[in-house]
């Protein structure tokens, strides 16, 4: 009896088929083991130690949707992509919603430039910085569907935010069969995208320089919060000098 390719990918993903080298044995008898090299390791920590439960678990989740994104399309740990490189843009892209990393930026960039501060003081002087910024800082974008971005740009981006975005407004059918529940068993939603939405909303009603107009903060708020004033871009040309 034939497979289809999702339900084969399911088998391969759920039954920890996945092609790995012989660095990963691990995930081969674990589907949903994470990377343990020493960097991936200490980003697991500190994510573990500095972001609530509900968004640890978005975070890990959205890695291991990225795996499967990954295999659907062909693409391998190692051949064709960083397995490392995906993980730390997955783990770290909501650092900015803990309080280790809140400024008055965005929750996106004030994370994007934690993250680089992280991967700097760990060594990582290469463009692997370069790419986790990027990826972090535009995640709530859009940019990543962009075919010119894609080919422009590293795998690992593309890949990192459609897992991240399946976590927010995917389904199970997204996924090969049973991948969701096996992932989900570990990495319980507690509250899921609400409960991220809540963050963002919290951060933005302490400090609304970090819900700057057209920004996913801004909108979570405007929409949450009508009663608040918010700067249209009608606003923004009434204080222009130009006169127009």
């Amino acid at each position: 009896m034939s497979m289809s390719r999702r339900t084969a990918l399911g088998a391969g993903l759920a039954g920890a088929a996945f092609a790995w080298s012989a660095d990963h044995a691990l995930a081969q008898q674990d589907p949903l083991a994470l990377p343990a090299t020493p960097l991936a390791s200490r980003a697991t920590e500190l994510i573990d130690r500095e972001l609530a439960p509900h968004l640890r678990n978005h975070s890990v989740r959205g890695f291991l949707f990225a795996r499967a994104v990954a295999a659907e399309h062909g693409l391998a740990p190692g051949s064709g992509y960083d397995d490392e490189l995906m993980y730390l843009i997955c783990a770290l892209h909501d650092i900015g919603l803990g309080e280790i990393a809140n400024g008055d930026q965005r929750f996106e960039v004030d994370g994007a430039d934690y993250a680089a501060r992280f991967l700097e003081d760990n060594g990582v002087t290469d463009d692997r910085v370069d790419v986790v910024w990027d990826a972090i800082a535009a995640h709530t974008t859009g940019l990543s569907d962009s075919p010119v971005y894609r080919r422009r740009r590293r795998p690992e981006i593309w890949i990192a935010v459609h897992g991240i975005g399946l976590d927010i407004g995917g389904s199970p059918a997204d996924l090969p069969p049973g991948y969701a529940d096996l992932v989900h068993a570990r990495y319980p939603r507690l509250g899921g995208s609400r409960a991220l939405a809540d963050s963002v909303e919290t951060q933005a009603l302490a400090n609304p320089r970090k819900a700057p107009p057209g920004s996913l903060p801004g909108e979570i708020l405007r929409q949450r919060h009508p009663e608040l004033p918010y700067l249209t871009w009608d606003a923004i040309l009434a204080t222009s000098g130009w006169g127009d």
